[in-house]
C-alpha cells in the first residue's frame, strides 16, 4: 500500500464514494470532500500528496472557471501539492488553462478505473520527486552553510595546505 495522503474533492457523493472505493486499495490516506470552500482550511492541508479536484460545483455551471480560482487557491497554499482536475464537461481548452494554472493533469468524467489509478500514480511520483528535490536543496543549503562559516575560501588540515596557506600569507 503506497504511503500518500489524497483528498477528493466533488460535490457529487457518488462521486466521493467511487473514488474512494477505487483508490482506497492502493493509497493508505484518502479523504473526500464535497465543499471547496473547505480545502484550505482541511486539516493536514500542506501535507497533502494530491488533490483530485472537480471543476464544477455551481449547478448549471460548466466553464471551470470556478474549479480555476479553487486551482489557484491550492498551488497559492502549497505550490506542490499534485492537483489532478475532473470534469464531465471536458475541453482542450479548458484541460490547458487548467495544466497552464498548476494542474498535473485532466480527467474527463467519467473516467476509466486503469486511467485514473494510472494518472494518480503518475501525480505521487511526481509529488515523491519533488519531495526529493526540496529535501537535497535543503541539505546542498545547509552543507554550504557549514562550508562557509569559516569564512575560509580554501578548505583543508593537510601540512601542503597550510604551507601553501602559510606561504600566501
Amino acid at each position: 500500500m503506497i504511503d500518500a495522503k489524497i483528498l477528493v474533492i466533488d460535490d457529487n457523493k457518488s462521486m466521493l464514494s467511487a473514488l474512494e472505493i477505487l483508490l482506497q486499495f492502493e493509497y493508505k490516506h484518502v479523504a473526500t470532500l464535497s465543499n471547496p470552500n473547505q480545502i484550505t482550511s482541511y486539516p493536514g492541508f500542506a501535507d497533502l500528496d494530491i488533490v483530485l479536484l472537480d471543476m464544477n460545483f455551481s449547478a448549471g455551471v460548466n466553464s471551470g472557471n470556478e474549479r480555476l480560482f479553487w486551482l489557484n487557491q491550492i498551488k497559492e497554499k502549497a505550490p506542490y501539492i499534485s492537483v489532478i482536475m475532473m470534469t464531465a464537461y471536458g475541453s482542450i481548452d479548458l484541460a490547458v488553462k487548467a495544466i497552464k494554472n498548476g494542474a498535473v493533469d485532466f480527467i474527463l468524467k467519467p473516467w476509466s478505473n486503469e486511467r485514473m489509478l494510472a494518472t494518480v500514480r503518475s501525480a505521487h511520483q511526481l509529488r515523491k520527486s519533488q519531495k526529493q528535490v526540496i529535501e537535497l536543496q535543503k541539505k546542498e543549503h545547509n552543507l554550504k552553510q557549514v562550508i562557509n562559516q569559516h569564512n575560509h575560501a580554501i578548505i583543508g588540515q593537510s601540512e601542503a595546505i597550510k604551507a601553501a596557506l602559510k606561504l600566501t600569507r
